[in-house]
């Protein structure tokens, strides 16, 4: 009786397959796993030109929310909790609220309702995103609505038990914007898209959003995804004409439902002037 002899796959269908699976795993990861969750990062601004009345006060950035794709009532539900945990003076959304033109008035009622219950010692300030302009009365309705004071183009001095204020700047555009950075205060700036930075001057702090982090990362090069608005800048931390310009990764995605290696974050910005 013939022995039956074993066929050993070659070397290189073992390749193919692995290749596969790997990718079919990044993908998972990418969709699944990296789009959920929600990381806190805590960062300490240090100037000498803020006032030292203001020495350890917080500040928590969020953004580019885009509700409706890959984030849902349950994700909203635990980015209130974790803002809420962290007793913020103030609290900053740099724009993107929905992910679609169409939105409902329960899914307004709803942003409305949870946005109603993050709660900040002083303030909660908003600007708007390139998304929240095909909805703009219903963006507006859910801020006023919800505390949020909405800074278009617009300065706001807060006082925090000192007789020297932080100054508030949000960023609708960059057109005439000047007279906004004239009282010579320290200056912390709202804007959604980050290249907008090379149009300011002036600004201590600059908050924005937008890149999503380059959406995709990879390790030791970070973000590969450039948009408009994002091309130049799209990484978590730069240093811009002595300009510190933060750029939070958002919550949500956008155009395409993956994250790698970039988890959904909120920010946490301690000031100190030592």
């Amino acid at each position: 009786m013939d022995k039956k002899v074993k066929v050993k796959p070659r070397k290189s269908v073992k390749i193919i397959i692995f290749i596969f699976l790997l990718f079919f795993l990044l993908f998972l990861f990418a969709r699944y796993i990296n789009t959920s969750g929600l990381k806190v990062k805590e960062i300490a601004v240090v100037d000498e030109e803020m006032s030292e009345d203001y020495n350890g006060f917080k500040i928590v950035h969020f953004s580019d929310l885009h509700y409706g794709r890959t984030t849902d009532e349950k994700d909203l539900n635990h980015v209130v909790e974790k803002i809420n945990e962290l007793k913020p003076d103030i609290i900053v959304f740099t724009g993107d609220l929905f992910d679609y033109d169409d939105v409902s008035d329960q899914d307004i009622e709803l942003i409305t309702n949870y946005f109603k219950e993050l709660e900040a010692r002083l303030f909660k300030f908003a600007v708007i995103g390139d998304y929240d302009k095909k909805y703009l009365e219903d963006y507006q309705m859910i801020l006023a609505d919800s505390g949020f004071t909405f800074l278009d183009n617009t300065a706001k001095l807060v006082y925090d038990n000192s007789s020297t204020p932080i100054n508030f700047v949000g960023l609708t555009n960059t057109d005439n914007i000047n007279s906004l950075y004239e009282n010579n205060y320290f200056t912390i700036t709202l804007v959604h898209q980050p290249d907008s930075i090379q149009d300011i001057q002036n600004s201590n702090l600059v908050l924005a959003g937008h890149s999503l982090g380059g959406q995709i990362k990879i390790p030791f090069l970070g973000g590969i995804i450039k948009k408009d608005g994002a091309n130049i800048y799209l990484n978590d931390y730069y240093l811009v004409d002595d300009q510190k310009l933060y750029i939070s990764n958002g919550i949500g995605t956008q155009d395409f439902s993956f994250r790698l290696f970039n988890q959904p974050s909120i920010t946490l910005y301690r000031l100190y002037n030592y």
